[in-house]
């Protein structure tokens, strides 16, 4: 009959223990994806900031040919940049995450000159390529609260079914698999 073993007879290596490497580059990969996302978003709101003075006080007519459209938007407010920062501060973290990724298989490459860790390379830097893609369209979006028109603005701006939402999304699913794939692959 077989015995389970007491505490004393489990050796160390019985016991299950975390990466503590990936663990670590995973958190150096997201705070480096945080920080550069609110950098960038600062960037953006003062870039959006200026594009919406230029675009619609310094017009002497209407933007429109509708003389009877009265509309005056005004610089971005708090609640106006949440969502839009959080997207561009998502899509950096999945962007470093990416880099982490690439710089793990090219050094296992190195190594093994393996056709699948080239595969994966081949698939991973056009993921990379698709993220950075993604934060220029999120910039771009930085300007939906300040479109006049309620149905194009719900559209492209970062509602659960506008453009930017969608790119969120998609970024928060991305985050999830490369970060699964990140800490197996530094095992």
């Amino acid at each position: 009959m077989k015995q389970i073993p007491f505490e004393d007879d489990v050796k160390d290596n019985d016991i299950p223990t975390y990466n503590k490497r990936s663990i670590l580059l995973i958190t150096i990969l997201v705070i480096l994806g945080v920080i550069t996302g609110v950098i960038l978003s600062g960037l953006f709101v003062s870039e959006t900031n200026q594009r919406i003075e230029q675009t619609w006080f310094d017009v002497d007519r209407p933007p429109f040919p509708n003389d009877n459209f009265d509309f005056d938007p005004e610089p971005l407010t708090l609640s106006d940049i949440i969502l839009p920062s959080a997207g561009v501060i998502i899509v950096c973290v999945s962007m470093y995450l990416l880099i982490g990724l690439i710089i793990v298989y090219i050094k296992v490459f190195l190594k093994t000159s393996s056709k699948y860790i080239a595969g994966l390379l081949f698939f991973l830097i056009p993921l990379l390529i698709q993220s950075i893609f993604s934060v220029n369209t999120l910039r771009n979006l930085f300007i939906s609260p300040a479109i006049p028109f309620p149905h194009i603005r719900e559209s492209v701006g970062f509602g659960f079914g506008g453009l930017g939402g969608i790119i969120v999304i998609v970024s928060i699913f991305e985050i999830i698999g490369l970060t699964i794939l990140l800490y197996l692959s530094n095992e």
